[in-house]
């Protein structure tokens, strides 16, 4: 039966708990212990993979199947890597992504629905995750020491084609999307984009509401592929003024070149985290029955633990960053808008819309969220 039918999933119930703080920090809860599983299977899987010397064994097996070739034989292994794992968290995926969103009311999404969702991801996982592992195993077969150097210039390039593409192919693999009518809605944002100096290839219609309540909206792409992007759920909730300034933060990003920047701090990860997968392959690789050899595709989950590690520590960091600009978008919302009371009232409605908590744990806001809680933006803009 679907779920969307049942009590405590009902129209009522999803009106009740976007209203209840109580019902927010519950809702938060479960999604932070959901991440914290996921975290801790992709950590420790491969952990012990490697430490039992399982790793070499199948490293043993895929040679008897497709010989001594490395890029052959890691991109075999990565592939079965990213089965296995997204098979162990199958089920922590469903209670997360299915289960707990229909239980507050977030999610429209049959099961048949959300498994297809799934599937599409896995597809795109493995996709990207082959040609990635291939392409580094054959820069750790031909490319001698600075090997780690080439990797990193490698996935900056990709990491940049990937920010152009998003809005246009990957994007509608999971969403459907339509132009924004013509009206004096459309005419507005355009007319906001050209003051603030910005080009955009037009404004469209995000159909999130075929899945979730929860709104959204962003200005997506890069160059010739940037557009405005809001969700249907936003635009049913907010009224023109509430989406201007919505729409208002997002093109504050462009104009202070957040993605710029975001993009030179990614850069910088990228080139630690192969730095440090490089220090450890040649401390560790003699070790748990691998060959001693760089691309032996045993490697696999040694590299996997380690880009893990490295990304967690990162993540406060990031995130420190992350949310200094996002006041500095806010900021610029209100100075270009002049509505203080509109960006406070679309604020408390994506709260609301999103069951987000107000106020979350400092130390959660610190290490956990990209943007400032609901509660500090609306502070800040009624101080003025």
């Amino acid at each position: 039966m679907d779920s969307r039918i049942d009590k405590e999933s009902s129209p009522d119930a999803a009106v009740a708990t976007k209203r209840d703080p109580a019902t927010a920090k519950q809702y938060e809860r479960l999604k932070l212990v959901a991440t914290g599983v996921d975290f801790a299977a992709y950590l420790l899987v491969p952990l012990v993979i490697l430490i039992t010397g399982l790793s070499a064994e199948v490293r043993d097996v895929i040679v008897n199947f497709v010989g001594n070739d490395a890029v052959l034989g890691a991109s075999v292994y990565a592939f079965l890597g990213v089965v296995l794992m997204s098979l162990l968290t199958l089920p922590i995926s469903w209670w997360s992504g299915f289960r707990v969103e229909h239980r507050f009311g977030l999610s429209r999404e049959s099961l048949w629905d959300w498994a297809i969702d799934w599937l599409k991801g896995l597809a795109l996982r493995l996709v990207f995750t082959v040609l990635l592992v291939a392409g580094l195993y054959a820069l750790l077969a031909h490319s001698g020491p600075y090997w780690w150097a080439w990797s990193a210039l490698a996935l900056c390039i990709v990491s940049l084609l990937m920010v152009v593409i998003f809005p246009v192919l990957l994007m509608p693999i999971f969403y459907k999307f339509e132009p924004l009518p013509e009206g004096a809605l459309r005419d507005r944002l355009l007319a906001l984009a050209a003051r603030v100096g910005t080009s955009v290839r037009g404004a469209y219609v995000w159909k999130l509401g075929e899945q979730t309540v929860k709104a959204n909206a962003a200005l997506a792409g890069w160059g010739r592929t940037r557009r405005i992007i809001i969700s249907d759920t936003l635009l049913d909730e907010f009224d023109d003024d509430e989406v201007e300034v919505v729409i208002a933060h997002e093109l504050g990003h462009q104009v202070h070149r957040d993605i710029p920047r975001m993009f030179v701090v990614q850069v910088v990860l990228i080139w630690v985290s192969m730095f440090v997968v490089d220090l450890a392959l040649r401390a560790w690789s003699g070790a748990f029955g691998l060959d001693g050899t760089l691309h032996d595709i045993a490697n696999l989950p040694l590299l996997s633990v380690v880009l893990g590690v490295v990304t967690a520590a990162s993540i406060p960091l990031i995130n420190t960053y992350s949310r200094r600009r996002e006041t500095a978008a806010d900021d610029f919302a209100l100075d270009v808008t002049g509505d203080r009371g509109k960006f406070v009232s679309a604020m408390e409605k994506l709260g609301e819309v999103n069951l987000a908590v107000r106020d979350p744990h400092p130390l959660l806001e610190v290490v956990l969220h990209s943007h400032p809680s609901i509660g500090r933006r609306v502070r800040r803009a009624e101080r003025g």
